[in-house]
């Protein structure tokens, strides 16, 4: 990998942030935080007025986090109960307690039902209140276009043609997957622990089914909102699975890159 590549990846990884766990350490499922932050924000929208800042997520207590049950993925946090910290700015003809109860209610709702985020905890601190004309202004939480708007990428493996064609297998089963969109490329070896080798590749494969050694699929998807994020990860990886037809010596990690805006 020229130094160009490498530059351009970490950059590219740095923007999207890290990968939070969504489920259990069973489901080998994370989102990244640039994509779980969009989906968070256009939520909020729903408490008139309301405008989050500075909003981070972290494991709510790192001791408790549980080991995931497959390799996980380059800035991958371990699966565990998760806390959002943010400011928020609230419309001044409003009781603040009552808009930051309908911000946190709106967080956590999102967070379970759209995402599958084991969010546990939101603290929020109000750090202003907004005129009339100011929140008539701001079109509120929103964001460009996130790792969708990067190419389609292939497949890569370790072994050749046959890693090529079970590769494709793989790619045809989980885009048949309901509410996969598309295959959307974010982590590579150039944040592995080998920093060379192919460019990033949305569907890459350690290991060879084909024998008796076990093997590892890692799956980077750009979803449709129409379904929990975490459901469809699950689904994505018994397709992965089954698709090698060696389900029991497969394991299979899924990076949600991008969830599309209706």
């Amino acid at each position: 990998m020229t130094a160009e590549r490498l530059t351009h990846a970490v950059r590219r990884q740095i923007g999207l942030g890290r990968l939070l766990p969504l489920g259990e350490a069973a489901d080998g499922a994370w989102v990244t935080e640039e994509a779980a932050l969009a989906v968070l924000g256009r939520s909020v929208r729903a408490v008139p007025g309301a405008r989050l800042s500075a909003v981070r997520v972290e494991l709510t207590s790192p001791r408790a986090a549980a080991e995931p049950a497959v390799p996980p993925p380059p800035s991958a946090l371990p699966p565990g109960p998760l806390t959002l910290t943010a400011e928020l700015a609230v419309p001044a003809g409003r009781p603040v307690p009552a808009a930051a109860d309908d911000v946190r209610r709106s967080l956590l709702t999102a967070a379970e039902e759209e995402l599958g985020l084991p969010l546990e905890t939101v603290d929020l601190r109000v750090t202003e209140l907004l005129e009339t004309e100011a929140v008539e202004a701001d079109p509120g939480p929103g964001g460009g276009p996130g790792p969708g708007s990067a190419p389609e990428a292939g497949v890569s493996g370790s072994a050749g043609v046959a890693h090529s064609r079970a590769a494709e297998r793989v790619s045809r089963a989980v885009l048949a997957v309901q509410g996969v969109v598309r295959l959307a490329p974010v982590a590579g070896p150039a944040l592995s622990h080998v920093a060379a080798g192919p460019a990033a590749a949305a569907v890459q494969i350690e290991g060879d089914p084909a024998t008796d050694r076990r093997c590892h699929v890692l799956l980077q998807l750009g979803l449709a909102p129409t379904r929990r994020a975490l459901d469809t990860a699950r689904a994505a990886a018994d397709a992965a699975r089954s698709a090698l037809g060696a389900s029991g010596k497969v394991t299979v990690a899924v990076v949600v890159a991008a969830i599309e805006r209706v």
